[in-house]
């Protein structure tokens, strides 16, 4: 392989690296805003599962993703997967 493309192609391996670590600390961020949620959700009496809100974010993330070419299908399980370990986080915190 030719240095040139080699440099290129650690590169952009860096720059995806660079990429996920910035989605680990933004997911550890989120759990957190999800531990405070729980205390307040506990404080005032309401549950922890919210549907309507649920499916709010849901539809909202897709028509997000999909105005930056992702695809709504992955993004919808994506976020299916992030919102069930939010209320996992909840359930465990209140």
């Amino acid at each position: 392989m030719k240095k040139s493309v080699r440099k290129e192609l650690d590169a952009i391996r860096a720059g995806i690296d660079k990429v996920d670590n910035a989605v680990v600390r933004e997911l550890a961020k989120r759990r957190a805003l999800s531990v405070r949620l729980a205390r307040v959700k506990k404080s005032l009496k309401v549950p922890i599962y919210d549907r309507p809100r649920e499916e709010a974010l849901i539809a909202r993330v897709k028509k997000w993703g999909a105005a930056h070419e992702l695809n709504e299908e992955f993004v919808e399980v994506l976020f299916r997967l992030i919102v069930m370990n939010s209320k996992e986080v909840q359930y465990h915190s209140s």
